[in-house]
């Protein structure tokens, strides 16, 4: 391996961290991940604008 693929490897796996945090955060506080609009539960929706 040289160090371009280290680095790439390292981007994979920030990226991945990164996207694993934002999901376990909404499902902690419950909510869907996404925007309102649209969303099945928009009528008991907790989140703070």
């Amino acid at each position: 391996m040289n160090i371009w693929d280290i680095l790439i490897l390292a981007a994979v796996a920030i990226a991945v961290f990164f996207a694993l945090r934002k999901v376990w955060k909404n499902k902690r506080s419950g909510g869907c991940g996404c925007g309102c609009e649209g969303c099945t539960k928009s009528a008991g929706c907790q989140t703070k604008k």
